[in-house]
């Protein structure tokens, strides 16, 4: 069983260093590390495939481990799938107790609540913009520049990388057209 820490800053004005010191005076025998992540958090990857079952991963709060209440479920349904504990110092969290174990229930039950509102929310956009005529989706691309791509097409002079330069059209909008005329024809 390893301790496995695990600090995060989120901007490069923040330091780690108040976070180092809390997971190493808590035992941690390895520390995983991430700055500046508006991207990938390379730390938290490095963590995840290090931590094995039995493992406890440490953190000082919760908002250090995730950037969001989905986020948080994800990792924390990985370790536990893969029989990992948690343990947030700050929220004295730890979910190899009974205590722990409902806390993160509680979470999981908050993040399925939040992703249904999303969902929710999505659905009441798009009705409200249909209801007010407006059209969703891609525009439709020019119908002269697909008709001028199909007659490159037709012609057999011109490749499709010729064709998609000359009408600044996608491979995929020609083709689909092509198929449209053959079809119809």
């Amino acid at each position: 069983m390893a301790k496995l820490g695990y600090a995060r800053a989120s901007t490069g004005k923040q330091t780690l260093d108040k976070q180092i010191s809390l997971l190493t005076e808590f035992g941690c025998h390895k520390l995983f590390t991430d700055k500046k992540t508006n991207t990938e958090r390379e730390g938290l990857k490095a963590m995840l495939e290090y931590a094995r079952e039995g493992d406890i991963v440490i953190v000082y709060k919760l908002d250090r481990l995730a950037k969001s209440i989905q986020d948080l479920h994800r990792i924390t349904n990985e370790l536990k799938e893969r029989e990992i504990d948690l343990i947030s110092l700050k929220q004295n969290i730890d979910t190899s107790s009974e205590r722990g174990g409902m806390v993160f229930h509680m979470i999981e039950v908050c993040a399925e609540f939040e992703r249904e509102l999303i969902v929710e929310r999505i659905k009441a956009g798009i009705e409200n913009a249909r209801e007010k005529g407006v059209k969703l989706g891609r525009k439709e691309a020019n119908r002269h520049l697909k008709e001028k791509a199909y007659e490159l097409y037709r012609s057999g002079e011109n490749t499709m990388k010729e064709i998609t330069q000359a009408t600044g059209l996608a491979r995929a909008t020609i083709y689909r057209y092509i198929e449209q005329k053959k079809s119809s024809e």
